[in-house]
């Protein structure tokens, strides 16, 4: 009998892709596959938002057209991350005791470099600080940039929220709530922790690293 875990890799691209990222797919996919069975799915359009919208439908529209086929993850991983097998095992590795994980990457922010992990503020999310990284963690939401979450949770998103779980939300001042961020509401709302490994740490394209 096949115990083997059935993985969507959700890979939504821009316009271009990073060597970098190529050259960690290509490493990672064969031992993957080795003890996962992994389909990839990458749609590529400038809109990131719809991109990880239409990797859903898609997600969905495999298991229909697999008899008795149920992915039991879906690993998001976008196309200017630097990771290794090791890392993508950890990852999914956390997932059985918790609902939805994440590992660590980082953005510039302003004049510094914090982890793309927020905590909420009112209606508005804040960066949180590297001082504040602590082991394993709850947050309010991090970026999509390199998570795992149990795809049940998505089935259910996507029943309520559908054709669009993940979506924009714009505030009154103008600005915007991510896609990642809206995603990670409306699963809170479902009761899931959003846990964040800061000690995962993939390295962004880039070469954004803590400091």
């Amino acid at each position: 009998m096949n115990s083997k875990k059935n993985i969507i890799l959700c890979v939504p691209s821009g316009r271009q892709v990073d060597f970098s990222f190529f050259k960690s797919y290509t490493q990672t996919i064969g031992p993957m596959m080795l003890k996962y069975n992994v389909a990839t799915i990458t749609v590529a359009s400038p809109m990131i938002f719809e991109n990880r919208n239409e990797i859903v439908r898609r997600a969905l529209k495999l298991e229909e057209q697999i008899p008795g086929f149920l992915i039991d993850y879906m690993l998001w991983i976008d196309n200017d991350i630097v990771f290794d097998f090791a890392q993508v095992q950890k990852l999914i590795n956390l997932l059985t005791e918790n609902d939805f994980v994440s590992g660590t990457y980082f953005n510039p922010v302003g004049d510094s470099i914090k982890p793309v992990a927020y905590f909420a503020n009112g209606e508005k999310y804040k960066w949180i600080e590297q001082s504040e990284l602590k082991g394993i963690m709850e947050v309010d939401a991090v970026g999509f940039g390199f998570c795992a979450f149990k795809m049940d949770l998505m089935r259910r998103l996507f029943e309520k929220f559908k054709p669009r779980p993940f979506d924009l939300r714009k505030l009154d001042d103008g600005s915007l709530v991510t896609e990642d961020q809206v995603l990670c509401e409306r699963l809170k709302e479902l009761g899931v922790k959003i846990i964040l490994d800061s000690d995962l740490i993939v390295k962004h394209a880039k070469g954004y690293l803590p400091r």
